[in-house]
Formats: structure tokens, sequence, C-alpha cells
């Protein structure tokens, strides 16, 4: 039986997750859009879906109490997101769409977190390069939705329901390979390694890396949920919008593959600041001009927004904190920072995004990765200081 290496299953793996998700993350609100939503709708439902996604990281990510259990995880929960999406091909009015949608977000983007996890396993116990095989899922992710977005041009959106269903069952398959290095936990001279997600938040250095974490993933909320919409609003076409979610992608996979070079002798705290600047300077842009070379450019700081708060966040879990806490801050990172203050925010902009306008909006998402900043400099002077 074929038993691909490490690198080469997780790099399988990023990319039929990512490809999936290339689909479902731009390209649901214009499927909701097609069976009938409004924009309000909308945005509630996408707020709604990313508590979900926080529950399923919250249920689920606890249940895995070692690294044996990853594996099996991420098989039935990618079976359960398929038998979710594939009974929205025969159900549908607006109590349907609502609960599988809920329920499509609760198994995908639980998903994510798992595969992280297996790779941050990798990466202590093989020295696996996180951001080399992480790509694979942005390339996958750029070829989707580019794809997705010419497709629309000629097909319905049912594609996108379709679509997504499909590579769902690809990514499903991909989970079925063993292999060849197996997961295990490492010794923790004594230090039980915990599950529960409690009584590791409550420890001032989680605390602080979930809130830096959250602030500047939270400031994607108006991106994640209304970007689709706001483009297509102001003119430009979907082929278009396919190109700009895949100029963040493609830019993105610069920090990934050379990531671990250029930042080698950085801190996560460090990586954390430069990518809070980045936020400044991306949603300023993206809050006051149409302008498309510009628009181009904001698309291109997601290098600095997303993935480099990502390997950040890999690295701290990793290398600068307990190892016997890694499940339980993989766990913390995925459901408040990437998903419960996403959420938070995605609900506020659906309320506020039509009366205040879409681009005071994205400026206010500016003013959270500005509040990350003199966290991390505090931070950053109190390290300094318990070195001297």
């Amino acid at each position: 039986m074929f038993k691909p290496k490490a690198a080469s299953w997780i790099s399988l793996y990023f990319s039929g997750l990512f490809f999936a998700w290339g689909i479902f993350l731009p390209f649901w609100a214009l499927w909701l859009e097609s069976e009938g939503l409004d924009p309000s709708q909308i945005g509630m439902l996408l707020g709604f879906s990313m508590l979900a996604r926080f529950l399923g990281n919250v249920l689920l990510m606890p249940r895995i109490k070692s690294a044996k259990h990853l594996l099996p995880g991420i098989r039935y929960v990618s079976f359960a997101s398929i038998l979710v999406v594939a009974s929205l091909c025969w159900l549908n009015g607006y109590f349907w769409l609502t609960l599988l949608t809920l329920a499509a977000n609760f198994f995908i983007a639980t998903l994510i977190p798992l595969g992280d996890a297996v790779a941050t396993k990798w990466v202590s116990q093989l020295q696996l390069d996180y951001g080399r095989v992480r790509v694979f899922g942005s390339i996958a992710f750029i070829v989707s939705s580019t794809l997705l977005g010419l497709g629309l041009t000629y097909y319905s959106h049912s594609l996108i329901l379709y679509a997504t269903l499909a590579s769902l069952v690809v990514m499903w398959g991909l989970s079925l390979l063993t292999p060849a290095s197996p997961l295990v936990d490492e010794d923790h001279e004594g230090e039980p390694v915990s599950s529960k997600l409690w009584p590791v938040l409550k420890q001032a250095h989680a605390l602080k890396f979930v809130l830096v974490s959250a602030l500047i993933q939270g400031s994607h909320a108006a991106y994640y949920a209304y970007s689709t919409l706001y483009w297509k609003s102001i003119g430009y076409a979907e082929s278009t919008i396919g190109y700009l979610w895949s100029i963040g992608v493609a830019l993105e996979m610069s920090i990934l593959i050379f990531g671990s070079k250029w930042f080698k002798s950085w801190n996560a705290n460090k990586m954390f600041l430069l990518a809070a600047v980045g936020g400044v300077v991306r949603w300023g842009i993206f809050g006051s001009t149409e302008v498309l070379p510009l628009m181009m450019l904001s698309q291109g700081l997601h290098a600095l927004t997303f993935a480099l708060t990502q390997l950040a966040a890999i690295k701290y879990i990793a290398s600068e904190a307990p190892s016997s806490q890694a499940i339980p801050l993989q766990a913390l990172y995925s459901a408040i920072a990437l998903n419960m203050g996403t959420a938070l925010l995605t609900f506020l902009s659906s309320a506020l995004y039509k009366p205040m306008g879409s681009g005071i909006f994205f400026l206010i998402m500016g003013g959270l990765s500005a509040l990350a900043i003199p966290l991390l400099l505090l931070n950053a002077k109190s390290a300094k200081a318990s070195n001297s």
C-alpha cells in the first residue's frame, strides 16, 4: 500500500482542503444570493457561520486526546462535511439553507486546525517546514477560486455547490492515505498533555497570544463576508473578483515558501507586529479607493495580514509555547482568533455595512490591526526586560 512521506501527505491534504475552501469561502455568499437571500440575511448567516466554526473547534478539537487521534478525526469530519453539502443538492428553502450552511461551516472549518495540528506535530517531530507544505494549499486555493470565477461567467451559480461537493470528496479520499511517519506524542517530562481549552486559555501567555492573533485575523471580517459583494457592487466582473482573491493568495505564497528563511531569526511577537502594521496599511487602502491597481496592492498585503500571522502562530505553538499545550493552543487560535472574533465582527458589519458605507467599515478593520500594535510592543518590552 502506498504510504506517502509526512511532507507529501500533509501537502496533499492541504491541497484538497484548500481547493474546497477556495470555492466555499469566496463564492458561498454568491450562491446564497442566487438562492434568494438578501445582503443583510447573508451577512447574518455568515456571522452565525463563523460561530458555527467556533463551535466546531471548541467541541470537536478537545476530543483529540493524543496525536494518534488526529488522522481518524480528519477522516470522520471530512465525511460528515460531504454528507452536509450533498444534502443541499435536494433540500432547499430558507430553513435548510440556514441549517446546512451552519453545519457545513461547523465541519469544514474544523478541518483546518486539524490539518494544522498534524503539521505542527511534524514540525516538532520531524522539523517539517510548515510554510513549504502549507503553500500547496494556497496554490489549490488560487486554482479553485480562479476557475470558479471563470466558470461562473458561463454556468449558473449551482456550479458553486457542485464544485464544493466534488472537491470535498477528493479531499476525503486523500485523507484516507496512511502517512509513512506516524504521529506520536512527545515526552513532556512528566507534564500531562492537555486537551482542555479553558485551563490553557487562563494562562497569561496563551491569553496574549489569542488576543493579538484575534485582532489581526479578526480584521479580515468585512473582507471575508462582504468583499465579493462589495467588488460586484462597484462594477468588478466576477472573473475579476476571482483574480483579486487569487492575488491575495498568490502573494501569501511568497511568505509561506520563503518565510522560514526570511524570518528565521524573528520570534513570533516580531512577526505578529509586522503583520499588524500590514493590516493598518491594507485596510486603509481597501476602504479609501475603488481603483483596481490599488485594490490589487491591498490584496497583495494578504501576505502579511494572513500568511505571516499564520506562520507566527505556528512558530509560537510549535517552538515557543509549552509542547504539552500544542493541540489546545491550535484549537484556541482557530476557534477564537480565526472564527469567534471574526464572527462577532461579521455581525457588526452586517448591521453597519449599509448605513456606514463599505469604505468606512473597512477602515474600522484597519483600526483593529492598529490595536494589536501597542500590545505587541509592550510584550516585546517585557520580554526584553526579563532577558536583561
